[in-house]
């Protein structure tokens, strides 16, 4: 087996004999696989060429490997280890390992195509020279303030710089043909910006950072989903694309809709909870929206709905709602799921009663769910009426 042959490759090398203390003491770190990565270690090492194909998309130490000892040394705490990897590895996972800087030997790996260090406290992009194939870059949770260093990096889709310290979006042009995802969650980051030459990003993740209003957005003609919750946006505006299908904006300061939807032809999901929203409106203008949540804001009354007949879930717990008779304004044909709790109306003790027979096609009421059958009725004048299982 591959780990027998990693043994007797060990077995091998280990130093016989009376030089054995002077060969240990002159000796380098060997190399030591672990499951994607070729971490450093003192320990001899099995031959790469036996095992450097069999486990190259594994997910970190100890996952997919073929060496018979798993044991992995934790990378010390220098700011710049020297760490060894195969020329041809194509995924690097260095999780968590206290690494202040990205270790030099990543430059030059032109077959890397995924490179993750999530959770460590590297402070700059750097060493990614020559990195002709890296489609994914992951440096979630670092100490990371400026984006920069990414020029070599010519086949990069994803990019995650969540939870750092990044104020600007900078020095992504460099991306234009090929990013498509970029994630900048909780930083520090004021202003949308620099991002008008991304012109195939898809994916664009804000959440969490200090904006206050939605702009300088309009060129991204190809974003499908965009989430810019947890921010101090008081408007729902500067929204011009094309291609948006699903947007995320809760947790903000929005107060009034308005027709800050009419940019959006083809949005699917819309998420609006816990903002200040008093009035539901501006709806006749995304007619094809299957996902609307609008629960914790200050809504009334339901109403300028009609148009949403390709609902399928709707949201509005939390709210004010005290009339059963709102229900009517629904005219979605397969609504699916409705919450409703924590509204005045849902302390009538009729309350499920009231909402399912309002809505025929439901089968889910805040937390629970229902069957509905209809069963079929031989008397043309009483109609199919369904019957409610819960």
């Amino acid at each position: 087996t591959d780990d027998e042959d990693g043994d007797d490759a060990m077995k091998n090398e280990v130093p016989k004999g009376e030089t054995e203390a002077k060969e240990s003491a002159n000796k380098k770190p060997d190399i030591q696989i672990f499951g994607s990565v070729r971490v450093a270690t003192n320990k001899p090492a099995a031959d790469a060429e036996d095992h450097g194909h069999s486990h190259g998309h594994g997910h970190g130490h100890g996952h997919g490997g073929t060496c018979s000892e798993h044991e992995t040394k934790k990378t010390e705490n220098t700011d710049d280890p020297d760490l060894k990897f195969a020329p041809n590895i194509p995924e690097i996972d260095l999780t968590n390992e206290r690494l202040r800087m990205i270790p030099k030997g990543i430059s030059g790996l032109e077959k890397l195509q995924k490179l993750t260090l999530r959770t460590n406290a590297i402070g700059e992009i750097s060493r990614l020279s020559k990195m002709r194939s890296l489609k994914e870059l992951d440096l979630y949770e670092n100490k990371i303030s400026k984006i920069d260093g990414l020029d070599e990096c010519p086949a990069l889709t994803s990019l995650d710089l969540s939870f750092n310290e990044i104020r600007k979006i900078e020095n992504l042009s460099s991306l234009q043909d090929t990013l498509t995802h970029l994630y900048l969650i909780a930083n520090k980051i004021t202003t949308i910006e620099g991002l008008d030459s991304l012109k195939h990003l898809e994916m664009l993740e804000l959440g969490s950072n200090r904006l206050r209003k939605i702009g300088n957005i309009s060129k991204l003609q190809n974003l499908k989903e965009l989430f810019i919750g947890r921010n101090k946006i008081t408007e729902l505006k500067g929204l011009e694309l094309k291609s948006l299908e699903k947007l995320s904006m809760q947790s903000n300061r929005v107060v009034t809709i308005g027709d800050g939807l009419k940019g959006l032809p083809m949005l699917q999901e819309l998420y609006l909870s816990h903002n200040g929203i008093q009035r539901m409106e501006g709806f006749d203008a995304i007619p094809q929206l299957k996902v609307l949540d609008l629960g914790g804001n200050q809504i009334k009354k339901i109403e300028n709905i009609e148009a949403l007949v390709e609902l399928e879930e709707l949201w509005m717990n939390n709210n004010f709602l005290t009339d059963f008779e709102d229900l009517k304004q629904i005219k979605a044909r397969e609504l699916k799921t409705i919450y409703l709790e924590q509204n005045p109306l849902s302390k009538d003790p009729d309350y499920e009663n009231k909402v399912l027979n309002a809505l025929p096609t439901l089968t889910q009421l805040d937390a629970d769910m229902y069957e509905r059958n209809v069963e079929a009725k031989g008397d043309d004048d009483d109609k199919d009426k369904p019957t409610i299982e819960k």
